[in-house]
């Protein structure tokens, strides 16, 4: 009797052992697949000459290993500290590529190994393109460049990379110069250090941010994943430190820089690593515009940062400030209100090198008076080279106003025969105004000086964005 008791209990435990055992995550049935999971439309890249679009088709969900994976959350950022990649990045199963003329089709194999593809970047002239491969099971990425010979694609592994990463955490970290003929990669510095820094074991004091002596009281926003101590700042600058890679495309090798701690191909003005978060070539590929994080914060997002903008010469050694911006944590709570300080530099697309940025001479706030009107003006600032000195000394001339505007400053675009338009919006009472102007010609004075009147404009339209 007892023994028959012993039994009764055992098989429902053993059982129960069973089946914890066997439980595993599982997949629907292909019916409700179609139903609750169809394909995902795929992403498209469409090459600067119009002739060829790219699909890249990424799968409906991510896998759990993906969403799984260990993630810091630093500066408004959440990024995976393993492969330097955005959290939750999908990476693409197959690329198709389509003749926009013709309509063939031609799909590109995947190299071998390869876990998936990302970051499609086409070459401005030629038929041909570069993407990230990542490493089946390793937490690495691979470049390579495809490219349309003899009537197919072609593909390729770019190894003057050598022992470098790329560092992804803020996008696509490579870039061809407008000419075509350089590969610039954002890529870990040489001899970093392997492993993150480790985190205190006790405390070593209290949490002290110092604040500069021109700061203001000001209301602020609340914003997620900030920076809390001295640690997070050295992760952060341990994760977001780069160089400059400089790749001939031509020869596919990475360009001679002298440096004297063995590396080589990195430009000099980016050696020991900056903080870089954006970057952009001028139009005649000599000159880059960088912005670098100076200045972290605890209470607010590393794009309000304080930043230097520098003007790096692609030729040489050289590179001149544009501007020094302290943390931007002064913007009043107004959807309407913008930074006090200077913002949105960019090259001009139809000009050699010349840099335009925006200011708002009202203060940034909505609640102060216009001046004369206006609360942004967008400014021009031409890029000198002193030819006469052997050095080629780089300044930069005086700002010459191009336009300003009754409300905010939106977006700006030109045409090729230097049309400009602009946007500008006024969230108030949401409305939004598109004007066009013709750019000045500058050139002959050299860009000094401050022309108090700018470009004059004609009003495209005015609407209401919701109706």
């Amino acid at each position: 009797h007892n023994s028959s008791d012993s039994c009764i209990l055992s098989h429902p435990l053993t059982a129960s052992n069973n089946l914890e055992k066997h439980i595993m995550y599982r997949e629907p049935s292909p019916l409700l697949k179609r139903l609750f999971l169809p394909p995902k439309p795929p992403s498209l890249t469409l090459s600067p000459n119009y002739t060829w679009l790219l699909l890249c088709q990424e799968p409906p969900l991510p896998s759990i290993q993906e969403i799984s994976q260990p993630e810091e959350k630093l500066a408004g950022l959440r990024f995976h500290p393993s492969t330097l990649t955005p959290s939750r990045l999908q990476l693409g199963e197959s690329l198709t590529l389509k003749h926009l003329t013709t309509g063939i089709e031609a799909k590109v194999d995947l190299p071998p190994g390869s876990e998936g593809v990302r970051y499609v970047c086409f070459h401005p002239e030629r038929d041909l393109f570069v993407f990230s491969s990542k490493l089946k099971g390793k937490p690495f990425f691979e470049l390579y460049k495809c490219e349309f010979v003899s009537g197919h694609w072609e593909t390729d592994k770019i190894t003057a990379l050598q022992n470098h990463r790329m560092n992804f955490i803020q996008g696509c970290p490579y870039q061809f110069t407008p000419d075509g003929s350089k590969l610039l990669i954002k890529v870990v510095p040489h001899n970093w250090p392997e492993n993150p820094p480790s985190p205190p074991e006790v405390s070593t004091g209290p949490v002290i941010q110092f604040v500069g002596k021109d700061a203001k009281k000001a209301p602020g926003r609340t914003y997620q994943d900030l920076l809390k101590n001295s640690f997070d700042e050295e992760k952060l600058r341990y994760f977001m430190t780069t160089e400059l890679l400089c790749v001939d495309v031509d020869k596919w090798t990475a360009s001679a820089f002298k440096r004297t701690d063995g590396g080589k191909g990195t430009f000099p003005q980016s050696v020991g690593g900056k903080l870089i978060q954006k970057l952009q070539c001028s139009p005649s590929g000599r000159f880059l515009l960088v912005h670098l994080t100076t200045q972290l914060s605890y209470s607010v997002p590393l794009q309000r940062f304080g930043k230097d903008i520098q003007i790096w010469d692609l030729d040489s050694e050289q590179f001149v400030e544009v501007a020094s911006l302290p943390v931007d944590d002064e913007i009043p709570l107004s959807h309407d209100a913008c930074s006090r300080h200077p913002r949105a530099f960019h090259f001009h697309p139809c000009e050699d090198h010349t840099i335009i940025f925006v200011e708002a001479v009202d203060g940034g706030d909505p609640g102060n008076a216009a001046v004369d009107g206006e609360r942004d003006v967008l400014y021009t600032q031409h890029v000198l080279i002193d030819d006469e000195n052997e050095n080629n000394t780089l300044n930069l001339g005086g700002k010459m106003k191009l336009v300003g505007l009754e409300w905010r400053f939106s977006d700006l675009e030109f045409c090729e025969s230097g049309l400009g338009v602009v946007d500008s919006y006024r969230w108030k009472d949401r409305m939004e105004r598109k004007w066009i102007f013709q750019h000045p010609n500058t050139s002959e004075n050299g860009g000094s000086g401050i022309d108090a009147s700018g470009s004059s404009k004609r009003l495209l339209w005015e609407r209401k964005w919701e109706d």
